[in-house]
């Protein structure tokens, strides 16, 4: 039997962070590859369509080079049964829609790297790792006062936007024994329920959670919507978390906010990026910074690489596909 044509759109330097040898084996092993792998140049739509002939899906590992996918190439590849996309970027589901080509997400390994930096962090605020960490090291033998820590279990933790890393984040969190509250005005209160959630405003979030972990993304009625009002309610001793965008708040009310030392706060996002070398986020003691790393690291990129893989192999061998958006393992 004829292994099903698989077309792999060009990726540039990115084609190595997804298919290292193993995950280019495991879809040989079951289809028929055409890959653009590391091309750089841009195709017209006449090499397109010629490339595509036959294939039945396209695996779309982030995004990388697939603006030259219109409408009309689709159209012209009457065999296209499904798009497969590993790692959220630009992608083709609005020309997926309009040719008619079903559209799946076969991958949350960018989700769960996400999510487990955003639990990491909650953790080590609660029981204050950072802070031990520079007391012994500036010298101090036991670091008195030192039973000044927490405990993740029984925390309360807010969550401002379910969307798939806040759902995989407020799954962590449960686990640990933590009550989770949500700010997302689309999540109902049905669904809340079935998560194990409860919905609660953003002010309230902000006033009553031990932890509290930004999740928005950034549109016209999220930019800048928290201020120095809301981070003036954060309870003293909370664990501040942002691992979307700074664009959601003002920076500089935070940074005023962080002055006061009440809270610690764990950042992966700014306002610029880099971060400027003489920034005050670089020099506060209760701030934990790194460089927007918080989904990016070499085994999520092969993860995503394998788990949409494996979601084509499952198709093609006619076993129930699963829409991993907000899938959890």
């Amino acid at each position: 039997m004829d292994k099903p044509k698989v077309y792999v759109h060009r990726m540039g330097e990115w084609y190595g962070l997804y298919m290292n040898e193993e995950n280019e084996a495991l879809l040989e092993s079951f289809a028929d590859v055409v890959s653009e792998k590391d091309r750089t140049e841009p195709m017209t739509e006449e090499e397109l369509i010629e490339r595509m002939q036959g294939a039945r899906a396209i695996l779309s590992l982030n995004g990388m080079g697939c603006s030259e996918i219109t409408t009309k190439v689709l159209k012209s590849v009457p065999s296209l049964e499904l798009i497969c996309i590993s790692h959220w970027w630009e992608q083709l589901e609005d020309k997926a829609k309009e040719a008619g080509i079903p559209f799946i997400e076969g991958s949350n390994g960018n989700t769960v790297a996400v999510a487990e930096w955003v639990l990491t962090c909650a953790l080590m605020g609660v029981r204050r790792i950072m802070y031990f960490n520079d007391l012994m090291k500036a010298g101090s033998p036991w670091c008195e006062p030192r039973r000044v820590a927490g405990m993740m279990s029984e925390k309360t933790v807010g969550i401002v936007a379910y969307g798939r890393v806040g759902h995989y984040a407020a799954h962590y969190f449960r686990t640990m024994g933590c009550k989770v509250y949500v700010c997302d005005k689309l999540l109902s209160e049905e669904q809340a329920q079935k998560d194990g959630v409860e919905l609660r405003d953003m002010n309230w979030i902000f006033a009553n959670c031990d932890v509290i972990s930004l999740h928005l993304p950034v549109l016209p009625s999220t930019r800048g919507i928290i201020g120095a009002e809301q981070f003036a309610l954060i309870k003293d001793g909370a664990v501040f978390i942002n691992s979307a965008r700074a664009a959601v708040y003002d920076e500089n009310a935070l940074v005023e906010e962080m002055k006061k030392n009440r809270f610690c706060a764990y950042l992966d996002v700014f306002a610029e990026e880099p971060l400027a070398l003489d920034h005050p986020f670089r020099s506060m003691d209760n701030v934990v910074i790194t460089p927007h790393i918080a989904g990016d690291n070499i085994e999520m990129f092969r993860r995503c690489g394998r788990e949409a893989i494996l979601t084509l192999k499952d198709y093609f061998e006619g076993k129930p596909v699963i829409n991993r958006k907000f899938y959890i393992d």
